[in-house]
């Protein structure tokens, strides 16, 4: 028997492009928890057995568009604050990142593209820390990038 190799936490991480230096990625302080998704939007057509119009048809999908969001809860960090309010307030996309840990071999590398910050909720209970939530979904391609 052969064990799963996986991933622990810190084997996927999203990073924002620092505003003060282009190309340089920061990952914001306090997410506990973060996910990815891809999805396609797809139309779909019925497609008839010529040769036995009786037969049950079977569905075709064509795609018709791809986006990529990402998600992730926490601990509000005081350091991360102003940078998720600048990425909410502003209008244009930003650069954001998905690094996955491990080589290439071992299918590591990054998503990179640009993204909209189109959720920041900031919550509180008595008793316990402050909380952050965030959504942001991609404004064009969003390709991966295999690690060395």
């Amino acid at each position: 028997m052969s064990s799963a190799a996986t991933l622990p936490f810190s084997g996927v991480s999203v990073k924002l492009e620092s505003p003060t230096a282009a190309g340089t990625f920061e990952a914001p302080c306090g997410l506990t928890e973060r996910a990815v998704q891809f999805t396609k939007e797809v139309n779909s057509a019925v497609i008839p057995d010529c040769a036995d119009e009786d037969a049950a048809p079977y569905v075709e999908r064509d795609v018709v568009s791809k986006s990529v969001s990402i998600t992730g809860k926490g601990v509000m960090a005081r350091q991360s604050i102003g940078r998720w309010r600048a990425a909410f307030e502003a209008d244009q996309p930003m650069r954001a990142r998905i690094d996955l840990a491990g080589s290439g071999a071992q299918s590591g590398g990054r998503w990179e593209g640009s993204f909209h910050l189109t959720s920041f909720e900031v919550g509180a209970v008595r008793g316990e820390r402050c909380t952050v939530s965030v959504a942001l979904q991609s404004s064009g391609p969003v390709p991966f990038t295999p690690a060395a």
